[in-house]
């Protein structure tokens, strides 16, 4: 569909566009349900390396509090789905897994069991399957579609596996635990897992105060739980370990551990371990080292095994970062500002190593907001606030998460507003489309209507458009990775340009390119003679520019004698004699014909006695 008033408008604007912030890809939030008094936490959000993912929270239906997933396609989150309706109990603790094409896993508690749910990519929801009873599940999904969940059941912790072949769900025999005659999982040992691309799984809990980690094979434990709770660290003696968290790369050999390790002297740090085999390298601290108590940490790692670590001061309520290089983790520093609310700071990291730090902040006699620190280049990028005050107070405590895909974009979920018009929001570091060239050629030439083509334009939250230019002039519009032109341009060099534009505004200019048109027909010369029922023809022709102006060089020259016998053909000229077998008036047709398309026809009557 072509739109030039539209067109012109848009291409006016674009380097206006590109001058403001939110060219840069930061979107503030937007509500994706509510306001409600029914909606009751935020569970959990995960997004694939393709873009795809979900978000889920508990919203209360029908005076029954159920589990809703609104799934994250083409940059858009889709209308909430209810996925435990065939449930009569309440649900609550909501994960969610993600892997590319829009496969999904979905654990949840449902009347003190939990259950497991999985959506196929390309198909619906499956019904709830129970796991067994418990509470505190964790899941993760892997790129190949292979899914383990963890959860604390009878002070125990227990493990699930997700096939991806049957998208069946198996609970493994053996528990977690090192000593069955402790309680494991409990509190804050509650477990976490991770899985790699392989499909091998690590789960980590807390158990006796100390933090363990066992690796998962099939439908089998490792016989080598890891105790990663060191004696002392940088000579303080060690006491309880808790709060673990997890995260593992696509070589199943390599995985990161963070916890927060209490010591005797009444202090703590958070401490991160990595996983190397079937072994653990020795702990190092991912906090400021200030000496501040610390509170619970959170860890995100990419395939490739870069890794970002984050905590909060228990005092000053500022959060504190700390980024691998090399494997190696640096120190850590502090990022945001103090907060007298209890901050929730989550980490994300892309498949390029960029991501994107949220954390809800609130200062003495402020409304708490989320703020959001971008992750570029291995260092803290721009800090913009992403909360609209008008939605009111975030709540902090109802949930908060973060999640990007492989070329960080990022997705920023929480709750907003008062008991009765909760909402829950989203906001976005959306990367504007990447860098694309055209394809059509620069030498001679083309024709006056060509055909102009280019490579996409990276962009994995929905269709991109793309405004084409000629001339520093709008000339239509497309959804495809070409165009053809139909106001005829003249003979010369022209200059043209692709601008794509992402569903939200977001642009990125192709380098301009020149496309050269041949838009005049090659010349014809003549020269015929006829004898009785013969003729005798000789044509040249020539295909030349005009002012300097290249031409596309000649094709081909076809002689049709009219009769429907063998045509005569050649390049630049044709020689050839016809003999007629009846008399009557021929039409004898020569057409010349250039690579550009354009064509000379000489047209005349042959008459036969």
């Amino acid at each position: 569909m072509h739109r030039p008033l539209l067109l012109t408008l848009l291409l006016a604007v674009l380097p206006a566009l590109a001058a403001t912030p939110a060219h840069a890809g930061f979107f503030p939030g937007d509500p994706i349900d509510g306001p409600s008094a029914d909606i009751r936490a935020l569970g959990d959000l995960d997004l694939a390396r393709d873009g795809t993912g979900a978000l889920t929270y508990v919203k209360r239906v029908d005076g029954v509090d159920r589990i809703v997933a609104t799934r994250f396609e083409g940059g858009v989150f889709q209308p909430p789905e209810v996925i435990d309706a065939p449930l009569a109990s309440p649900g609550s603790q909501v994960v969610v897994g993600a892997a590319d094409g829009g496969r999904l896993v979905v654990v949840f508690v449902s009347g003190g069991v939990v259950h497991g749910v999985v959506r196929p990519a390309g198909a619906g929801w499956s019904a709830p399957v129970p796991l067994g009873a418990g509470s505190d599940p964790a899941v993760d999904l892997s790129i190949n579609g292979t899914a383990f969940a963890s959860f604390t059941s009878g002070g125990d912790v227990r493990v699930a596996r997700l096939d991806r072949r049957t998208n069946a769900w198996g609970v493994l025999a053996q528990p977690a635990d090192v000593d069955p005659a402790r309680a494991a999982g409990v509190g804050t040992g509650r477990s976490r897992v991770a899985i790699s691309a392989d499909g091998i799984g690590v789960v980590t809990w807390g158990e006796g105060g100390h933090v363990f980690a066992r690796k998962m094979f099939g439908g089998g434990l490792s016989t080598s739980p890891q105790d990663l709770t060191p004696a002392t660290f940088e000579d303080r003696v060690s006491t309880v370990s808790e709060l673990p968290e997890i995260d593992a790369e696509d070589d199943s050999s390599y995985a990161w551990v963070v916890f927060r390790q209490r010591f005797a002297d009444g202090g703590s740090r958070v401490l991160a371990r990595r996983q190397r085999g079937t072994g653990f390298d020795p702990p190092v601290a991912v906090d400021d080292g200030s000496g501040e108590p610390l509170a619970a940490p959170r860890i995100d790692l990419n395939g490739r095994g870069v890794a970002v670590a984050v905590t909060a001061g228990a005092q000053s309520g500022q959060p504190m970062m700390a980024m691998t290089d090399r494997d190696l983790f640096g120190a850590g520093g502090r990022l945001f500002v103090p907060s007298v609310v209890a901050p929730a700071v989550v980490p994300a990291i892309a498949e390029n190593n960029d991501g994107l730090i949220g954390a809800v902040l609130g200062g003495e006699g402020e409304v708490p907001y989320v703020r959001v620190r971008s992750i570029e280049d291995f260092k803290p990028g721009p800090e913009l606030t992403l909360s609209r005050p008008e939605l009111g107070p975030v709540a902090a405590a109802l949930g908060f998460d973060v999640a990007a895909d492989r070329a960080s974009g990022a997705v920023v979920a929480w709750v907003q507003g008062g008991p009765e018009d909760r909402r829950i929001v989203a906001g976005y570091l959306d990367r504007p489309p990447g860098f694309f060239a055209g394809y059509t050629s620069q030498r001679c030439c083309q024709s006056a209507l060509p055909r102009l083509s280019w490579q996409p334009a990276f962009n994995l939250w929905g269709p991109v458009r793309y405004l084409v230019s000629v001339d520093g002039r709008p000339v239509g519009e497309t959804t495809e990775r070409f165009f053809g032109l139909t106001a005829p341009l003249r003979a010369g060099a022209h200059r043209w340009q692709v601008t794509a534009v992402d569903p939200r505004g977001q642009s990125k200019r192709s380098r301009t390119r020149t496309v050269r048109v041949d838009a005049r027909a090659p010349s014809l010369v003549v020269s015929y003679r006829r004898r009785g029922r013969v003729v005798r023809l000789s044509v040249r022709a020539r295909d030349i520019g005009v002012r300097g102006r290249s031409a596309t060089g000649l094709r081909s020259v076809v002689v049709t004698w009219g009769d429907r016998t063998k045509r005569a053909a050649g390049t630049s000229s044709v020689r050839a004699s016809h003999r007629y077998r009846r008399g009557g008036s021929y039409p004898l047709r020569i057409i010349a014909k250039d690579r550009a398309g354009n064509e000379r026809t000489s047209l005349r009557t042959v008459r036969i006695r």
